[in-house]
């Protein structure tokens, strides 16, 4: 009997090993040799004609920016919740800058952008702009490519979007999805302290507001139980067919109080808030 059970799984073995041929193996990330691509490739661009420091991107997009009428971006084709096709239109976002001591170029600090169209448009955190200092700004791929960035198209500081432009072409682009009601599934391809191109999983848990306050307009955010950490500023936030829907943008941690002096005490949980891709959508084509 035992020859005869063993034939009948043979098939299935087969289809499974030649399914895992045809998936391939998982991408290897090597955050070390990421980095210095990043620092090395950012830097090369760092003065050449018209690429503009990170400190000039900064002052240009320090408050709302229009993008002066709807910007084409052409429909997308979603690719389904596969790490490997949705980390290719995923990047590091930052500036590089040289210090005193050495000659090499330095991180300023890396970010998460991702990408809308095949002619370079990008979406990050109008927050990563803002904080932008050094020479040079520019995206890096998962295989260590980069490009420079040319220009902030549109920002809304108040809603925490950015876009803009980057010199290159051929890029995958995401496809937009709805709103993600309450209770969906979904997952965040991002670069969390140095851990660059995370995935973490969890789902919508709410969507809140913000009042108005100020100068300050009121906002919406959505909010995840997907993990991510410093780093992941714009990391797109995917629904489970792989489409768009929000973009990583804060963190609030809720602690239990203590009556130790300067103690918060221990944490009991962290409220992770994204920009939700109605908002997204809004800044693409202004009323």
């Amino acid at each position: 009997m035992a020859p005869k059970v063993a034939s009948a799984f043979k098939p299935l073995l087969v289809l499974l090993s030649v399914s895992a041929i045809a998936r391939g193996a998982p991408p290897v990330i090597n955050d070390s040799a990421l980095l210095a691509s990043f620092q090395k490739g950012v830097g090369a661009f760092a003065g050449k004609d018209g690429i503009p420091s990170a400190d000039d991107l900064a002052k240009s997009s320090a408050g709302e920016i229009a993008p002066g009428g709807k910007l084409d971006v052409p429909a997308a084709r979603a690719a389904g919740d596969h790490y490997n096709e949705l980390s290719k239109s995923v990047f590091l976002v930052g500036s590089v800058y040289k210090c005193e001591k050495c000659d090499h170029w330095h991180s300023g600090g890396i970010a998460t952008a991702w990408c809308l169209s095949e002619d370079g448009l990008m979406v990050t955190n109008a927050h990563v702009f803002a904080k932008a200092k050094g020479a040079g700004m520019g995206i890096c791929d998962r295989d260590g490519k980069c490009y420079p960035v040319t220009e902030v198209l549109a920002a809304d500081p108040h809603a925490d979007i950015a876009l803009f432009r980057v010199d290159g072409e051929g890029f995958q682009p995401l496809a937009l999805g709805t709103a993600a009601e309450v209770g969906t599934d979904v997952s965040v391809i991002s670069n969390p302290d140095r851990h660059y191109f995370t995935r973490t999983s969890g789902e919508v848990s709410r969507y809140c507001q913000t009042p108005a306050h100020g100068d300050k307009k009121a906002t919406t955010w959505m909010s995840i139980t997907a993990d991510y950490a410093r780093g992941s500023s714009g990391g797109p936030v995917f629904n489970p067919a792989g489409e768009v829907v929000g973009m990583v943008a804060t963190t609030q941690t809720i602690y239990y109080g203590s009556d130790k002096a300067n103690d918060q005490g221990p944490v009991q949980m962290v409220v992770k808030n994204c920009v939700p891709v109605d908002a997204i959508r809004r800044l693409l084509a202004p009323e």
